[in-house]
């Protein structure tokens, strides 16, 4: 017998919806465009250090805060108070055991694309802003911040990315000022964190993520010269 309409049940509204992976495993998508104001405003402490500022503001701007419940929130305030005291302690270092403690912490908030894709939490990255590297960096942690900004992993990224890869980037600079003694523990740290950003192939492996080796821009010339020549030869 013939029925009216469509069959089936209702289609879910975006924050219901799942998606499975090749593993069966079941993936978390959360709706494209989400922002918790109320969190991102009330919680703010003025006097914590800018770059510990910007680490609070961006979870309010990513949408895997979607899953936050008030105890989420809680605790990630305690996070940014210790991100702000490893900043702030020291005008030119890091305690590498802050570092660590900080970078491992954020790892439950799923602050970066890597931990997002391990705990099977797939977000709708919408455009995200990025800083230029502030004046006091040194050459080395300029270029690999920059670096982050024109490489094929970064279309993954959420503005907790952005602002991780900053706090690391200032750990970076610490780490190589002139005057500090080189530890071979925060170097260890520092690749940690960097390995969250997926910045080597190696860890994207790792993550399963595959990149084309042909930039969007040269994919675009090369369509441009096609069409071109198509339209020269009618």
């Amino acid at each position: 017998m013939a029925r009216n309409g469509p069959s089936g049940p209702a289609p879910k509204r975006p924050e219901e919806r799942r998606r499975r992976n090749k593993s069966g495993v079941e993936v978390q998508v959360t709706p494209q465009h989400y922002r918790n104001v109320a969190a991102a405003r009330d919680g703010l402490d003025e006097t914590w250090h800018p770059i510990a500022q910007q680490l609070w503001r961006s979870f309010g701007n990513s949408p895997q805060a979607f899953y936050f419940e008030p105890s989420d929130w809680a605790q990630l305030r305690y996070v940014i108070e210790a991100a702000h005291a490893s900043l702030s302690r020291y005008e030119d270092r890091m305690s590498v055991d802050s570092l660590t403690s900080v970078v491992q912490a954020l790892e439950d908030f799923l602050t970066t694309e890597a931990t997002r894709r391990r705990v099977r939490v797939a977000v709708e990255p919408g455009p995200i802003e990025w800083p230029e590297p502030p004046g006091h960096w040194g050459d080395i942690p300029s270029r690999w911040f920059l670096s982050l900004r024109d490489s094929g992993q970064s279309a993954f990224y959420t503005p907790t990315d952005v602002a991780f890869a900053v706090y690391v980037a200032e750990a970076m600079h610490r780490h190589l000022a002139p005057g500090v003694r080189m530890s071979g523990r925060m170097l260890s740290t520092v690749i940690k964190a960097c390995s969250l950003l997926l910045t080597t192939e190696a860890s994207r492996r790792i993550a399963r993520m595959e990149l084309t080796t042909v930039e969007s821009r040269d994919i675009d010339t090369q369509v441009t010269a096609l069409m071109e020549k198509y339209a020269s030869a009618i």
